[in-house]
């Protein structure tokens, strides 16, 4: 029966119920040999018995992504509301209200809106953590497929105690080391490590991880494989039925769960019931992703691996790193401003209230005390601490509505309506096609966030990607450069030819059927050998698949055969077997175990011993091929002809280097340039001497067109014990469990194969750019934004692709070039011995120092001469003096300087290299003078990238490129916007302040880390120009109007203290003060918010020079608040001051003679302040849409029809209302309206409008003007339209 046990990281043997334990403490507490707790990363999985009754164990499969329960809802989200600054201050706010006599209106004033705001925000927060209940209420409750219309029939599921399959068993019931069987069309439900398929030929399965990394396509997986003999074989193929689990023993240590969807790694065991089995390294290549979909597979079989909230796809549920908007940033600076403003009044209010009991008390008889003499008994009773206490919360809660608190509501509402209009944006859509040309969907706009909206219109630099981001990354083979072994001469050392897909006999095809080629190439150089070699690296060194047109295969027998596609995570290799194909080498199998390749129509089949895999810190691939082979029976057997080799490709920047007779440029001690022949190469006289030169010049002349180019080599391998050797290295570091160690080894294993292989020759692919990148480049750089192009390829290429999309101008522009490298003798050896490493690292610190060395200063820090390697270490220093004052930095600040000055746009242009030495902190340098120095030199840069217009970052990794950003962001403190397409972007979107994503060819890791992602980089000029401009103008005002109206009403309730001495008496009534507040003048500023515009589209798109103005301040800076402030204090001193008189004399009453009480008066004096605040709103609106004006004219007589209404209400919470019938009397009486008439028209007439006519006519903005002209050219549109 199964072994009945799991050392995991998890506790899972009998009657051990001890919780998560590391697999040390575990052996130690079962008594084991180990003497204390040990730290390990592998844990180690056994089949699992089923029983489902146990509770105790945590080994659980059951996933919650909640954040409560019905228990605790109420406390944490309020818990988490309070966080919020505002809502905390408002929390005081009713705290104070709550006390008797504190509060001079209804403390339900008080209460309400912050009720209703914790109430919207508790409903939001309620539906989205509802949602996540039930997706996990799915998720755990999902059980296996049964047969359709049967419930016996149990077609997946898990493996029980009577070896069955049970689909009843629910997901949440998983646990580690269950057996499962998963069929077609069936979401994994646990991570799982593949045993057996129904591919019963090369055991393969297919899966689709659309919901772990948005990519659609089909994921190969492939069973655990042994070698017997010239076979591969897989490990579990036995274990196809349920019957076949009962006497297995399966045993998989793998290390511990982690979120890294690229790498795994484990060792698998298996025993059948007649002893035999054996081990075998699994990877990631054997590994199922819960979350994902079995596709292109009857069933798999498989075992648990991890489960529950230990599974990739829950680790990698992560929340992304918060970001936060600049104008929410100055929002919260506003409010401590307020806040700090408020405090102050509410302390002089105070003081004054104080100052006026003791002058009262003085002394002073009734008469003395004149109008004031019923206060007397009041102030004489209390002290003058009491009545500062007093006073102080009584106008906390007066002045309090200075901070708007529906604000809060409103943006949050505006900011996700604005991102809905992102998405529905038509302009901002487009189809997109595969590597085939093939149609796959219509991509639009989809804002991932919606807190970064107006971030965007303040962006001052840009980081993009190349590949893919500027270009189409739908790749065409361009040019080939073939090496010519038989040649004497460096001219004629090769040749190169142009690719023609469309050509019926390409130059290659041609050139083999002329030759008369009949097979594969000699082991022995030739020029024919060698063009062969060439093809057969592009049909033979990658890891592409193959798959036919659906409905295109034929059953006929004069039918032409199913056209063939290429499938492949990198689009180089489609395009460069493509070309192989079309040159008569057509790739046209694989297998787990053979390639098979027709060379002139004739197949030949070769083994594969072993592929290296692609990786960016090596930039190349390999394969290790044995052929060609006739197959026999099935087997590979080998003939006279089977040779073993092994192909690569890859840059040239590593290519070049590792090669047979290398010769690499460099740096001498000096600081010269000269070429070295490598030390520990193998000899090729011909390539160093011969086709090295022209080799080197010809991918510098591809660079230059902007073709990515890679060099082609391969090595044969005569010496079967090294290869035999190697082998079982390389086998067995696949096997290591634990990523850090298994790399290691694994990149041990690939230092010695790639090395001294012969090149063969080059190949150039086209890249096309996108369309109007060019334009929109341009455009970005005319508004003031400085773009940086990061790309992994060489200097020449990325300088041409950056000429094409306009990045750059050579005739025109100034480009300044920053090249280091430090020299060979000076960089880190760990081979070498301690004394040799600490000379070098001495002289490596005082390079760097010579190289940060001002110009005309050459004072050596004092650490070289106290230095044991003195001598050594001023060399250095010298070496590193003479490299600064050429092409460095002191001459890069020149050049740009005076081009500057000459009016000139510049561009800087270095590598990943040389930022490697400046970028800091560099982690091997220990002398604090070296890391000052390094530190000087990045300050230089920054200082010189924040003057130049562009700039183009080569050679860099993708941790660079995250590198990069961060401290750009952190140095200058300005708004970096990264933008990228694939997985190697993944670094500079995260770190930037606001990420893109492009829906690119490379899947959508970028787009699941970015906060907005467009189809083509194209859109980026709409998604900043308009939507980034829109919400920045929108939520400016919006915050701003806010203030304004709120400021308004609590200066006038502070003119009005001076008349009542300071007693705390509120002018307003409380549900009319409650409601101006959360109802009146709220509608407005919410529909300002998602429709309003300051200038058209057209005018938005096509004119840079208004983004500039945006960078600058135009919206949410200091001058912008003090105006809104300054109005709210001239039209609260206006309205108060005026209608002062009306409530001086009581003149105001009904037709009967009645006078009005003190919160009639305030009635009047709120209704004036509403119709004014409103009126203002309405002269700033600049785009008016039917919605705009239905929020303004709805806020006026909303106001109006409550205030009758609420005139009509005798009773309210069970006592007498203060306001019955005193709207009535009021609105009955003409001065009323004539207040009304008189502010509107006459206090915004007199005041603003004139403001406004003469700002825009005497002083008009950019803006004003182009809005001008564009009314204008729309009025010819339509004269022209009607004549």
């Amino acid at each position: 029966k199964a072994t009945v046990s799991v050392l995991n990281w998890y506790t899972r043997s009998a009657g051990w119920a001890g919780g998560p334990r590391r697999r040390g403490e575990l052996v130690a507490a079962m008594g084991g040999v180990l003497a204390k707790p040990e730290v390990d990363n592998r844990t180690t999985v056994s089949v699992a018995s089923r029983n489902h009754k146990e509770t105790n164990d945590p080994s659980t499969n059951f996933i919650t992504t909640s954040k409560y329960t019905k228990f605790n809802f109420l406390p944490l989200n309020l818990l988490m509301q309070f966080q919020r600054k505002q809502n905390l201050y408002f929390l005081v706010n009713m705290i104070i209200a709550l006390i008797p006599g504190a509060s001079p209106i209804s403390p339900a004033s008080a209460i309400l809106p912050l009720v209703f705001v914790l109430t919207v925000a508790a409903i939001k927060d309620g539906m989205e953590d509802w949602n996540r209940h039930k997706d996990d209420k799915k998720w755990n409750s999902l059980g296996g497929k049964k047969k359709e219309g049967s419930d016996t029939a149990h077609l997946s599921g898990v493996l029980n105690d009577n070896f069955k399959v049970d689909s009843d068993i629910a997901s949440a019931d998983i646990k580690v080391g269950d057996i499962i069987k998963i069929v077609k069309g069936e979401t994994i439900r646990a991570d799982v490590l593949i045993l057996s398929t129904s591919d019963a030929v090369e055991h393969q399965a297919f899966m689709e991880t659309m919901q772990l990394d948005g990519e659609t396509n089909a994921k190969q997986r492939q069973c655990a494989q042994i070698e017997e003999g010239s076979k591969r074989l897989n490990l579990t193929r036995k274990l196809t039925t349920e019957a076949a689990f009962k006497t297995a023993k399966l045993t998989c240590e793998c290390e511990l769960p982690s979120a890294n969807l690229h790498d795994w790694s484990g060792q698998l065991t298996y025993t059948d019931h007649a002893g035999s089995g054996g081990q075998a390294g699994v990877t990631i290549d054997q590994f199922l992703f819960r979350g994902a979909k079995i596709v292109n597979t009857e069933w798999v079989w498989g075992m648990v691996v991890y489960c529950g909230m230990e599974t990739k796809i829950q680790k990698n549920n992560k929340p992304k790193k918060p970001k936060v908007a600049a104008l929410d940033v100055k929002l919260n600076k506003m409010i401590g401003t307020i806040f700090v403003a408020q405090q102050c009044v509410i302390l002089t209010m105070c003081i004054l209230a104080t100052l006026d009991r003791s002058d009262m008390n003085s002394g002073r008889t009734d008469e003395d005390r004149g109008d004031a003499w019923h206060t007397w008994y009041h102030t004489n009773y209390y002290g003058a601490e009491l009545i500062f206490i007093w006073r102080w919360m009584t106008y906390f809660i007066l002045v309090s509505f200075a901070i708007p608190i529906s604000l809060f509501v409103t943006i949050e509402i505006t900011k996700s309506c604005q991102a809905q209009l992102m998405s529905w944006d038509r302009n901002m859509r487009c189809k997109l096609y595969d590597a085939n040309d093939k149609p796959i969907c219509t991509a639009e706009c989809y804002p991932r966030t919606s807190d970064l909206n107006e971030q965007l219109a303040i962006v001052r630099y840009i980081f993009s990607d190349k590949t893919g981001t500027l270009t189409e990354n739908r790749m065409q083979f361009h040019t080939g450069e073939i090496g010519k072994p038989e040649a004497g001469g460096t001219a004629d050392s090769g040749f190169n030819f142009a690719f023609d897909p469309k050509a019926a006999e390409p130059e290659l095809l041609r050139f083999l059927r002329d030759q008369g080629v009949q097979g594969p190439p000699a082991v022995d150089r030739g020029n024919t050998d060698n063009v062969l070699w060439y093809l057969l690296s592009l049909a033979l060194c990658h890891e592409l698949s193959i798959d036919f047109d659906e409905g295109e295969s034929s059953t006929m027998e004069d039918e032409e055969p199913p056209k063939t596609k290429y499938q492949g995570a990198s689009p180089d290799e489609v395009a460069l077997a493509k070309a192989a194909s079309a040159s008569g080498v057509e790739f046209v199998a694989r297998t787990s175990s053979s390639l098979t390749v027709k060379i002139l129509g004739v197949p030949f089949t070769y083994r594969i011993l072993d592929v290296l895999p692609f990786t960016s810190k090596r930039k190349m691939m390999s394969i290790v091929l044995q052929g060609p082979c006739e197959l026999q029976d099935g087997n590979l057997i080998d003939t006279e002809k089977t040779t073993r080799f092994c192909l690569t490709k890859g840059a040239d920047s590593v290519m070049m280097s590792r090669c047979a007779g290398a010769v690499t440029t460099e740096r001498n001690v000096d600081g010269l340039v000269e070429k070295v022949k490598k030390q520990g190469r193998a000899s090729d006289t011909w390539y160093s001497d011969v086709y090295y030169p022209r080799l080197d010049g010809e991918l510098t002349k591809l660079g230059t067109l902007g073709l990515r180019t890679l060099v082609l080599a391969y090595r044969p391998l005569p010496d079967q014990a090294f290869l035999e050797s190697w082998h079982s290295r390389y086998s067995d570091a696949k096997r290591i469990v634990g990523t850090e160690d298994r790399d290691a080894a694994m990149e041990a294993c690939w230092e010695d194969m790639e090395i001294d292989y012969r090149v063969i020759g080059a190949t150039a692919i086209e890249d096309r750019l996108q369309d109007q990148v060019p334009e929109t480049v341009g455009y970005l750089i005319s508004a003031g934004i400085v773009i940086w192009m990061l790309t992994g390829d060489k200097q020449e290429t990325a300088e041409s692709i950056a000429g094409t999309a306009h990045l750059v101008d050579k005739q025109t522009w100034q480009l300044s070039y920053l090249n280091a490298a430090m020299p060979s003798a000076y960089i880190s050896d760990v081979s070498v011995g301690p004394e040799l490493q600490l000379m070098r690292r001495t002289c490596r610190e005082a390079w760097l120092c010579g190289l940060a060395s001002d110009e005309g200063s050459s004072a050596q820090p004092s650490f070289i001469r106290e230095s044991k390697f003195a001598s050594e270490a001023e060399k250095a220093f010298a070496s590193g003096l003479k490299l600064s004052q050429g092409i460095f930095l002191n001459n890069a600040m020149k050049e740009v300087n005076r081009a500057i000055a000459e009016g000139k746009k510049c561009a800087l242009i270095t590598d990943g290299g040389t930022l490697g030495l400046i970028t800091p902190p560099l982690e091997d340098i220990e002398e604090p003078v070296a890391k000052e120095a390094v530190e000087r030199m990045w300050g230089k840069f920054i200082e010189m990238a924040q003057k130049v217009n562009s700039g183009i970052l080569c050679r860099l990794t993708p941790a660079q490129k995250g590198r990069i950003v961060k401290e750009f962001q952190n140095t200058t403190g300005e708004t970096a916007l990264a933008v990228g397409d694939g997985s190697n972007d993944v670094p500079m979107i995260t770190e930037s302040y606001v990420g893109i994503g492009i829906m690119g060819l490379e899947g959508s890791q970028a787009v699941l880390a970015s906060d907005y992602a467009i189809p083509r980089f194209k859109h980026l000029r709409r998604l900043m120009m308009v939507h980034g401009r829109y919400a920045l103008y929108r939520n400016s005002l919006c915050i701003f109007f806010s203030f304004y109206k709120n400021i308004c009403l609590s200066l006038i309730q502070i003119y009005f203290s001076f008349f009542v001495r300071f007693s705390g008496q509120t002018l307003f009534d409380s549900w009319l003060l409650t409601f101006q507040n959360a109802a009146f003048t709220s509608i407005p500023p919410l529909f300002v918010g998602i429709f309003e515009k300051d200038v058209d589209e057209i005018v938005a798109e096509n004119v840079p020079s208004l983004y500039t103005q945006l960078r600058e301040g135009l919206y949410g800076d200091r001058r912008a608040f003090a105006v809104w402030f300054g109005a709210a204090a001239l039209h609260s001193g206006l309205i108060f001051g005026l209608v002062y008189t009306t409530m001086s004399n009581d003149d105001t009453g009904g037709s009967d003679g009645r006078t009005t009480d003190l919160l009639s008066h305030g009635a009047i004096v709120l209704t004036c302040e509403i119709f004014t605040v409103l009126t203002k709103l309405s002269l700033h609106i600049r785009c008016w849409t039917w919605l705009q004006a239905l929020g303004i004219f709805l806020s006026f007589f909303l106001y109006l029809i409550f205030l009758v209404a609420y005139s009509s209400i005798p009773l309210l919470f069970g006592s007498e209302s203060s306001f019955y019938k005193s709207g009535y009397y009021i609105m009955g009486d003409s001065k009323f309206w004539l207040w009304i008439f008189l502010f509107v028209f006459g206090v915004i007439g007199c005041f603003e409008m004139p403001f406004l006519c003469l700002q825009k006519t005497y002083f008009p903005t950019k803006r004003d003007l182009c809005q001008r002209l564009a009314e204008k050219r729309r009025s010819v549109r339509v004269h022209a339209k009607q004549a």
